[in-house]
C-alpha cells in the first residue's frame, strides 16, 4: 500500500468495524453524516457484489468551511469518507489522504490542514481497527 492511502486490516467483521469507524469518527469531534453500504446500494439495483464494502462518511463543519473559503475547487472532495471492505475473508478499513487530494489544488492554504486531519484519520482508523 503506497503512502496516499491510510489503511488498516481489522480482525471484527465489517458491521462491527463500521460501528467503530462511526464511534471513533465522533470520539475525535467528526460527525457521522452518512454510512452507505454499498453491498446492499447494488443489491437493490440488481446488482450482486459478493464482499462487504461500507463508506462512512464524515465531517467537521468548521474544518469544510476553512477548506472551501481557502479554495472554493475542494467540495468534490468533501467531506471525508472512510471505506470499510471485506475481501477474502479479512476486514479492511482504508482512506485516501486528504493531504494527498488537497495536493492535486496546488494551494499552500491547504496543506497544514490536510496533515493534520491526515493523522486524525489515522487515529480514527487504527482505533477502530481494533
Amino acid at each position: 500500500m503506497s503512502d496516499e492511502f491510510i489503511r488498516a486490516e481489522s480482525r471484527l467483521p465489517l458491521a462491527e468495524a463500521v460501528s467503530r469507524v462511526e464511534s471513533a469518527s465522533k470520539a475525535e469531534g467528526f460527525g457521522v453524516l452518512n454510512t452507505l453500504n454499498l453491498q446492499q446500494i447494488m443489491a437493490g439495483k440488481g446488482v450482486k457484489y459478493a464482499e462487504g464494502a461500507t463508506v462512512v462518511e464524515i465531517c467537521r463543519p468548521g474544518d469544510a468551511k476553512s477548506f472551501l473559503e481557502a479554495d472554493q475547487r475542494v467540495a468534490p472532495c468533501l467531506p471525508c469518507r472512510i471505506a470499510i471492505t471485506t475481501q477474502g475473508g479479512k476486514t479492511y478499513i482504508h482512506t485516501v489522504r486528504p493531504s494527498v487530494m488537497m495536493g492535486m489544488f496546488q494551494n499552500e492554504k491547504l496543506t497544514v490542514p490536510a496533515k493534520a486531519i491526515d493523522t486524525q484519520l489515522e487515529r480514527i482508523i487504527a482505533t477502530a481497527a481494533g
